[in-house]
């Protein structure tokens, strides 16, 4: 259930990045490579985005929870499964 909770907190939050480094890019290359970046390279790419351009903090925030809701989650799964 954890793992499902991270798994939108994910999408929502990459989706609002792509929106947001296209409304934030000066040029139609900047946008593109800002909306690709965002998009492909999850949270590394959010987090670089986030120190060049200073916007994006709260869509940030909710990937990188939702990776650590995934990892927890999928962590308590398997130990949850796991019989001696």
């Amino acid at each position: 259930m954890l793992a499902m909770l991270g798994w939108l907190l994910i999408v929502v939050g990459v989706i609002w990045l792509v929106v947001v480094s296209i409304q934030t890019g000066k040029t139609t290359g900047e946008k593109v490579i800002w909306a690709l970046v965002n998009f492909f390279c999850q949270p590394l790419g959010g987090i670089v985005f986030y120190f060049v351009q200073k916007q994006g903090m709260i869509p940030l925030l909710m990937v990188i929870a939702g990776w650590i809701l995934m990892v927890f989650g999928g962590g308590m799964a398997m130990f949850s499964a796991y019989r001696p």
